[in-house]
């Protein structure tokens, strides 16, 4: 067991666990003390885990960490993590979802950012909603539906999303898309265990990617989220 997860099970056992509110989360930095959240290692999550154990928010299955909203924390520059786009398939092409009505929606409808430099000091924290930030709700929703739009071309032509005809920076092929804002984009988000190969991402037998991917939010808002 790694020094950071002893630290998280320690801090699990002293601490009592409960749903707690965007409010209550928002007091409780006020007064929390950064210090006692280690350097980030090779796995990003590990800090994110420790940081909500730290604050008595508990690790379960909801689509939201809090009763009202979501915590995310991130490293000035880095993409945030949204949610796994296998969750979403199945909205997004056999329902055509509103955004309003999407998880992506509901992940990001209020939601605590609390941005860490790369050194893992503390920047600053902010909660953004649809009430004090309009025009990123619009922009939010512009870009969920240009990629929910593209994604279902992908599954009525057979294709991966790499033939598209999106390309990365080298102007090869890609499978990342991002949206017109440059704000919300779906990239790989894929670990492999031990003995076993990547699981691709496939919808009415269709191959998306040979890999799972996930919805983020681009580094220039965290970057603009830290200013």
């Amino acid at each position: 067991m790694s020094k950071i997860k002893k630290e998280i099970k320690k801090v699990s056992k002293a601490e009592g666990f409960q749903k707690l509110s965007v409010e209550q989360v928002e007091k409780k930095l006020n007064t929390f003390d950064y210090s006692k959240l280690p350097k980030p290692g090779k796995n990003k999550g590990d800090r994110g885990q420790l940081f909500e154990t730290a604050l008595g928010i508990k690790n379960g299955s909801d689509l939201t960490d809090l009763i009202n909203g979501e915590l995310k924390s991130f490293t000035e520059g880095e993409s945030i993590a949204v949610t796994m786009l296998r969750h979403c398939l199945l909205e997004i092409i056999n329902d055509s979802v509103e955004f309003e009505d999407s998880k992506v929606y509901k992940k990001l409808k209020q939601t605590i950012y609390v941005g860490f430099d790369r050194k893992g000091n503390f920047l600053k924290s902010k909660t953004i909603s649809e009430q004090n930030s309009p025009e990123h709700y619009q922009q939010l929703r512009e870009d969920f539906d240009f990629i929910a739009k593209n994604l279902r071309i992908a599954v009525d032509l057979g294709f991966e999303l790499d033939q598209l005809g999106f390309v990365n920076r080298k102007g090869e092929p890609s499978h990342t898309i991002t949206g017109p804002n440059g704000l919300l984009q779906i990239r790989t988000k894929a670990s492999k265990t031990k003995g076993k190969d990547y699981k691709p991402l496939t919808l009415a037998g269709v191959t998306l990617n040979n890999k799972g991917m996930a919805f983020y939010l681009c580094g220039q808002f965290g970057r603009n989220l830290s200013k």
